[in-house]
């Protein structure tokens, strides 16, 4: 299937426009050019037969997925699991930490992780939440960011209030931008 995916993907790019998309993050990415919908509909094709197979198996290629380095192949693994988020239990919360301390390393990687995946795990495990005073402590600035952006849902549906409120206190003055605008970004879904 990695196969399979690498070669969708290669056919649907446009590498000239990379000076372009890298625009949009301040770390480098290292990037096909394919377009979202494009990654989305590689997700939606093989989402059947990847949440069929074994824990073994879906770790397997979502590990070459992400050692590849290549932003759609990382937004892939995430899309994939995305599509099964609904038999997500703990060792899928724990796999998807790890992934933030170590395959997380731009904006929307981190917010589509955060909003396909973790933030409706807090609402159907609100105990998890926990982790998320964790992350506030990282060194880590997208594990930081994560600690505010995964709770958004919730916060949507009027769940995690005293919590937000917590992380954003703790977080206020984070020396990264994209912290900072994660903040905003909290203190706007409080506001309403």
């Amino acid at each position: 299937m990695h196969a399979a995916i690498r070669a969708e993907l290669i056919a649907h790019s446009e590498p000239e426009k990379l000076p372009l998309m890298q625009r949009f993050f301040k770390d480098p990415i290292d990037a096909y050019c394919t377009y979202t919908v494009h990654v989305r509909n590689l997700a939606k094709k093989h989402g059947a037969e990847f949440a069929a197979w074994s824990d073994k198996d879906r770790t397997a290629l979502t590990r070459a997925l992400w050692a590849s380095g290549k932003f759609e192949e990382g937004s892939v693994a995430i899309l994939l699991y995305a599509r099964m988020r609904r038999k997500c239990a703990h060792c899928e919360w724990k796999l998807f930490d790890k992934w933030l301390q170590v395959h997380i390393h731009n904006w929307a990687h981190c917010d589509t992780l955060c909003a396909e995946l973790l933030g409706p795990m807090l609402i159907a495990h609100p105990e998890w939440l926990v982790d998320l005073d964790t992350w506030a402590a990282s060194p880590k600035k997208y594990v930081r960011r994560a600690a505010l952006v995964a709770p958004l849902k919730g916060l949507r549906k009027g769940l995690f209030r005293p919590e937000a409120e917590s992380l954003k206190t703790s977080l206020t003055g984070d020396p990264e931008e994209i912290v900072r605008k994660a903040i905003v970004w909290l203190r706007k879904e409080m506001a309403r």
